[in-house]
């Protein structure tokens, strides 16, 4: 391991710090924050393990405490707090996206223009939701198979 491996580690990891302590407390995380947010916990994860599997046992005594200090961090501050809620908010998301459309499409007789526009906004927001859930639960999957 070399110490720019660590450097690089903190360096993402203070980027994750500081995206988790953007995100407003009690309000809905926009898709592409939560894409973000993603990409550095993905990151910092696969950073702090291959800084784990390349030390040496001397390096070892020097650099393990703060490798689990990071890992001990996304586990609780990330994997186990902000990620359930993600994924919660998404499918409330979704849910609710759904039921809209639903709704909209109990008169298609009476369609407009502006509720087709509507509805074709819906449908656009709907996919993005899903295939954002898609990528978070790909997160989820990860943390299962470590």
């Amino acid at each position: 391991m070399d110490v720019n491996s660590l450097e690089l580690l903190d360096s993402e990891f203070e980027k994750f710090q500081n995206l988790i302590n953007s995100i407003p407390k009690n309000s809905k995380i926009l898709i592409p924050d939560i894409v973000s947010l993603y990409f550095q916990a993905t990151m910092v994860e696969t950073l702090s393990k291959k800084l784990r599997e390349d030390m040496s046992e001397s390096e070892q005594q020097k650099h393990l405490e703060k490798v689990n200090t990071i890992q001990k961090y996304v586990n609780e501050n990330f994997s186990k707090a902000l990620h359930p809620e993600i994924l919660s908010q998404l499918e409330n998301s979704i849910q609710k996206s759904t039921n809209d459309l639903k709704i909209l499409g109990q008169n298609p007789e009476e369609k407009t223009k502006e509720i087709i526009e509507n509805e074709a906004q819906l449908y656009k927001e709907l996919r993005e939701l899903m295939s954002t859930k898609e990528f978070v639960e790909q997160y989820d999957a990860g943390i299962k198979n470590d």
